[in-house]
């Protein structure tokens, strides 16, 4: 009973201790670990921490993994602090008289509605404009609206989008890669329970018996080749018949293995330099991301303010189309134009509001696009606020090509993959050679007839050495694989040199771009002040009943046109600054960089939001 009794016992804690081991204590031991690994990373490859572990919350500090974990990392060559090229002013919405005032003659008064079903009359245009003028539908439930302007649209993004939490969890699996390759290069213990029932017929005179055994140990894996096991074998037989025997045998092992050309060297670290490797890599990735996307929420946000510039100017129109009218229909009352004119005052009336409607639809439909885009429910009301931006060119004087192709981190991704790709031709050359492996075995254990409670008796010592050899005869997978390397470093160092010339291709259009645009910029504002004469001068004329509603409507509509390309070079400027940055690499994007840095900061972003919902 006492054998029986320590076999329970023994089954009952392995039980215990597997039960032990929750989810929950597997997932914060985890996120533990990836989130030291990633503060170094960071730190090492960005010169700063941009916060973005899957807990959303700080790690716990950098780990100091072993030397061999920093063999062969790749360094980060980063950009100097610059500039951040547009920070906020003032808020600000343009919203004014398009054009200059349109004022009735003297001795001419607006005419009253006549009453028929076809009168077009200000307080009939006035009304049918309250009607139609509504930026899309109310929210329901009479819900609470948000008000976002660039910078908070970035910090809003940055904690919702869903985009940028899939790229927070690949730079966390990556991490969490390293976790296991750091592992298997350390003491690894282990502990197996086996419990097992024997029995037979008459041949063994019925013999049946039940045994347990429990080999519990370290293994420890070299770091240029082979594995070295120490174990400790405890087994009790605990006899069912009398034909059985009784017994407690216990047995303490070491044995290795090490391999002396294929699988010795630097390729038993390979697992560990690129999963490191790999950590860069996907810091460089997300911070690339992080860029672009600052990028595309500034460019959506920009557009959004051009729609909304857009809707404005419209409005304009149509309350000075619908002036027009009222003018039109006091010079006919009076008598000084044909009916003619009026009809045509209508006719530019109906065909503003309809533009007017087209470009509210526009807008809403843009809003509902950026909603999704920075993880906003698109139920949500949402009112875009306006931030009148100050923008600072940069210096397109000096060698901007060099500095894209040092600073830029996806070009210093694929520069370093080229070394990968020849280091996995040097462990392809490893596998072409023989085996030959040394191998040793040592045990003591105590005497077939003793007690456990006895020590280890060393008359019961055993060893044995050995050394293996298998010669290259059956190597058409390995030499498949090492032909493959070599077409991979091709293609590696062609990957570079097509990403580097698209590199410099970009940073060329950004340049174009930002010359481009500041030239429409200059163009639209002397556009602007050429039209505003112009419909000034054609006001005065109508005025005088000298000219047709024609030369004010279309004078109006150059207006319109004018203001709307001032308002997307204006944009496109904006865009372009920070288009050619992130082209040039020197784009940054940290708290110290300036607004969209700071806005792009998620802890303090987690902790704004939260200030604000309470």
């Amino acid at each position: 009973m006492t054998k029986t009794f320590s076999i329970l016992l023994v089954v009952s804690t392995t039980v215990a201790t597997l039960t032990g081991c929750s989810p929950e204590a597997a997932r914060r031991s985890a996120d533990l670990e990836v989130g030291k690994i990633l503060a170094d990373r960071k730190q090492t490859a960005l010169d700063y921490q941009p916060q973005a572990d899957a807990l959303g919350k700080a790690p716990a500090g950098p780990e100091k993994p072993s030397q061999a974990a920093f063999e062969r990392v790749p360094v980060t060559t980063v950009a100097p602090p610059t500039t951040s090229p547009i920070e906020p002013s003032r808020v600000v919405l343009q919203f004014g008289p398009l054009g200059p005032s349109q004022t009735f003659p003297t001795g001419v008064g607006t005419p009253e509605d006549d009453g028929t079903a076809n009168a077009l009359s200000s307080d009939a245009a006035r009304q049918q404009a309250s009607e139609s003028f509504r930026l899309g539908p109310p929210a329901p439930g009479g819900a609470e609206r948000q008000r976002l302007d660039l910078f908070g649209a970035l910090t809003y993004a940055t904690v919702n989008s869903r985009e940028y939490r899939t790229r927070m969890e690949q730079l966390y699996l990556a991490a969490l890669d390293v976790t296991l390759e750091r592992y298997l290069l350390s003491p690894r213990p282990f502990v197996t329970q086996t419990v097992g029932y024997q029995g037979g017929q008459s041949d063994v005179d019925y013999a049946s018996a039940l045994t347990a055994t429990t080999a519990a140990g370290v293994r420890q894996r070299l770091p240029y080749g082979g594995e070295v096991v120490a174990q400790t074998l405890v087994t009790f037989v605990n006899a069912l018949t009398d034909a059985a025997d009784s017994g407690e045998s216990a047995q303490v092992v070491l044995s290795g293995t090490v391999p002396l050309l294929r699988g010795a060297g630097m390729i038993n670290l390979e697992g560990l330099i690129q999963s490191e490797r790999g950590v860069v890599y996907a810091v460089r990735s997300f911070e690339e991301f992080r860029r672009s996307f600052a990028l595309d929420v500034a460019s959506a946000y920009f557009r959004l303010l051009t729609r909304q510039q857009t809707v404005n100017h419209r409005r304009l129109q149509v309350a000075n189309f619908q002036l027009l009218l009222d003018r039109t229909r006091a010079l006919y009352a009076a008598g000084r134009i044909s009916f003619l004119e009026v009809q045509r005052s209508g006719s530019a009336y109906l065909r503003g509001e309809s533009q007017l409607i087209d470009a509210e639809t526009q807008y809403r439909n843009e809003v509902d696009n950026f909603k999704v885009q920075i993880g906003m429910d698109p139920l949500a009301e949402l009112d875009v606020v306006a931030v009148e931006i100050d923008t600072a060119a940069p210096d397109l004087s000096g060698d901007i090509y060099a500095s894209a192709s040092k600073f830029r981190l996806d070009l210093q991704t694929a520069r370093d993959r080229i070394e990968d790709a020849r280091r996995q031709i040097e462990n392809a050359e490893n596998g072409l050679l023989p085996d030959l492996n040394i191998t040793g075995q040592t045990s003591v254990g105590n005497r077939a007839d003793t007690a456990l409670s006895r020590q280890l008796n060393e008359r019961s010592w055993q060893y044995s050495a050995g050394v293996v050899l298998d010669l290259p005869v059956d190597r058409v997978a390995e030499r498949n694989v090492y032909r493959r390397t070599l077409i991979d470093f091709e293609r590696a160092r062609r990957s570079y040199e097509l990403l580097r010339d698209n590199i410099e291709a970009d940073v060329r259009e950004s340049v174009r771009a930002i010359k481009s645009s500041q030239t429409q910029l200059d163009i639209a504002f002397r556009a602007i002040e050429l039209a505003r004469r112009r419909l000034e001068f054609a006001n005065i004329k109508l005025q005088q009943g000298n000219t047709e509603a024609r030369d004010l409507v279309e004078a109006q509509s150059d207006l319109l046109d004018a203001q709307d390309d001032y308002d997307v070079a204006r944009a496109d400027l904006q865009i372009s600054l920070l288009r050619f940055m992130r082209d040039s690499g020197t784009l940054r994007v940290d708290p110290q960089a300036g607004a969209i840095g700071r806005a792009l900061d998620r802890k303090v972003s987690v902790d704004s939001l939260k200030r604000d919902k309470n």
